[in-house]
This record gives structure tokens, sequence and C-alpha cells, in this order.
């Protein structure tokens, strides 16, 4: 197995960690910037010291900052001899949480002018639907006749009149 794919793993977990509530970005930012340090690195690879010893080293470390998440975690990886990994992990849980935070555009288009509480619940429709915060725009286009049309990035979602009216007739035509 690659070691981004266990990088990945790890920081899939941390992730759920973090959406969970718990606060564990400062003290993974803390541990990885310790192996990010050519000397330190080299001390927690050696299989000279004991894993308590090294572990006692990011205990030291945390203590600060404060989250036995993260304790563990350097533990574990440090049981495995994985610890080289955690730079790693952290890019990865970097890239998990500013995913997370991204906002999505979301044109929506219908046959009558949509007021602003009919556009804040399709966009809380949308942001429930994606898992992803969705800012939404809205047009308006009379030859649909009813219904909207929503067009989120590359996906168009068709639940307009004009559209099931062009899907009946494919389907009577075929």
């Amino acid at each position: 197995m690659s070691t981004t794919k266990i990088s990945r793993r790890y920081a899939v977990a941390l992730f759920d960690i973090l959406q969970d509530g718990v606060k564990i970005q400062a003290a993974l930012n803390a541990a990885a910037g310790l192996m990010a340090d050519v000397d330190a690195k080299a001390f927690m690879e050696s299989s000279s010291y004991s894993v308590e010893v090294k572990s006692s080293v990011f205990k030291k470390l945390l203590s600060g900052v404060g989250s036995k998440e993260i304790l563990n975690l350097t533990r574990m990886l440090l049981e495995r001899e994985k610890i080289s990994l955690l730079p790693e992990i952290l890019c990865l849980f970097d890239g998990f949480v500013a995913e997370s935070e991204s906002l999505i555009d979301a044109h929506i288009t219908s046959a009558v002018d949509l007021d602003e509480k009919a556009v804040k619940a399709l966009a809380a429709a949308l942001t429930a639907g994606v898992g992803k915060k969705v800012g939404v725009t809205s047009g308006k286009d009379e030859s649909i006749l009813g219904g909207v049309i929503v067009q989120i990035g590359d996906r168009k979602i068709d639940c307009s009149v004009r559209g099931k009216l062009d899907n009946m007739k494919r389907v009577i035509a075929s």
C-alpha cells in the first residue's frame, strides 16, 4: 500500500474528528512542524529510542496546545513506525478542510422571478444535498414554463416543465 493511501486514511479520520467539533488543527500543525525539523525527524525515526521516549517529546510539545487525539495519533504512528507520514497527513487534512469550507456556485433558472425567501430555501436544500455551502444566483426564462433548472458546476438538474415535456417527446418518438 502506498504511503499516500495510508496518510489519506489518517487524514480522513482526523477530518471526521474535526467535523465532530474537536479542535485538533493547532496540535496537528505543531506535531507536523516538529517532523519538519531535520534533527527531530532523525530522532523520531531512530530505532535507538523507545516509543515511550519519543512519545514523551510529543506530549511536552502538545501540552500547551492540548489535543489528546493528536497525542494518540503520534503514539500510534510511532508504534507502527509511520511517524514520517505526519507532514503528508497534515497536507491531506488541510486539503479536506479547505475543500469543506469552499463555496460552490449554483445558478437557478425559473419561469418566474423568485423572491428572496425561495432563493434561500433552494440554497439551503442544495447545501444539504451537496454537502458544501452553495451560493445561489437566479434568473428568469419563461420558455421553461414552470419548475426550475439548477446548474452547479458542470452538473445540470432540469426540473422544468419544458424539460419533462421534451423527455416525454423523446420517449414517444422512440
